[in-house]
């Protein structure tokens, strides 16, 4: 199998992560076709990364997609809970991340952060903390993180949060999570594992080559 990645999309940092942490035999590889051409449209109909191609040429789009299909097929150090309820919360954390504060908070900052010059930054302010409160009353009311092991809603968010982190001294935040003690609780237990943090300074480095490259 072949996970063709950018190391600074979020979406296929959370695949990295699960590959790594389940020692999947899958090979990681920049797309084989420039992005956003004709040809990148025509092999791959989602028009975006990550893909998983597997051994027989099928391809597998969409980061949730990819990570379900892989604790399906991969049953070693299984990253989704058997229990229902849990399963439930599980998709919670990952649905926050992907219907709240991403397009809520995060990829407005991140639009801005192209052309900052006059950008009002207060509404982007605002929509942030209205998003993080949001996941500190999620979290408050899901079991402690140190009661359970880590699994897909976690993956999910952990890039989602490193951009955030990223992107807010931009707005004058320099420490954004002060306010919320059980996000700094669940981000501080999420970074302890090995995998998370060398994959999460993987896409920073990734990340801060990508801006450097945008303002060249």
């Amino acid at each position: 199998m072949k996970l063709y990645n950018l190391d600074h999309s979020p979406y296929s940092t959370r695949v990295r992560i699960q590959i790594r942490r389940k020692s999947l035999p899958i090979e990681i590889l920049p797309p084989p076709i420039a992005l956003r051409t004709a040809e990148f449209m025509a092999r791959f109909a989602m028009g975006k990364v990550p893909v998983l191609e597997l051994d027989d040429g099928t391809l597998i789009a969409e980061s949730t997609v990819i990570m379900e299909y892989l604790e399906d097929v991969f049953e070693q150090l299984p990253m989704r809970p058997l229990d229902p309820v849990a399963r439930a919360q599980m998709g919670m954390l990952s649905r926050y991340a992907d219907t709240h504060m991403n397009p809520a908070a995060l990829f407005p900052i991140f639009k801005a952060a192209m052309a900052p010059a006059g950008v009002d930054w207060q509404p982007h302010i605002e929509a942030l903390a209205a998003e993080l409160a949001r996941l500190e009353r999620l979290l408050n009311s899901l079991p402690n993180c140190h009661l359970r092991d880590l699994h897909l809603g976690d993956v999910a968010l952990i890039p989602t949060m490193l951009y955030v982190l990223a992107m807010t001294p931009m707005l004058g935040l320099t420490d954004v999570l002060a306010d919320y003690p059980a996000v700094t609780q669940w981000w501080q237990w999420v970074q302890a594992d090995e995998v998370v943090s060398g994959t999460s300074e993987e896409m920073m480095h990734a990340y801060r080559t990508f801006m450097a490259g945008l303002s060249a």
